[in-house]
């Protein structure tokens, strides 16, 4: 029992590798600048569709209206080609 205590932190914290930036990456930080609001047009998907604009021209669609907010930063990362 006590093997497998001590095993489970190594565990958890090796499987926290996830992306890293690495050098040749470009990190682009843009800010949300404006939100759409489109209204369900079918019964079978109920609920709005929330569209946000940042100030890079990028678009991000969402359900949930709780996930960002007028004024977020929102940091892309496009990796280099190998």
């Amino acid at each position: 029992m006590k093997k497998i205590l001590l095993g489970l932190p190594i565990l958890l914290l090796s499987c926290q590798g996830g992306y890293k930036i690495e050098p040749g990456d470009i990190v682009v930080k843009c800010i949300i600048d404006s939100l759409e609001i489109h209204p369900s047009v079918s019964t079978i998907e109920p609920g709005s569709v929330y569209v946000y604009h940042t100030d890079c021209g990028e678009k991000i669609t969402t359900r949930n209206s709780n996930i960002y907010h007028l004024g977020d930063t929102v940091t892309y990362v496009y990796k280099k080609k190998k």
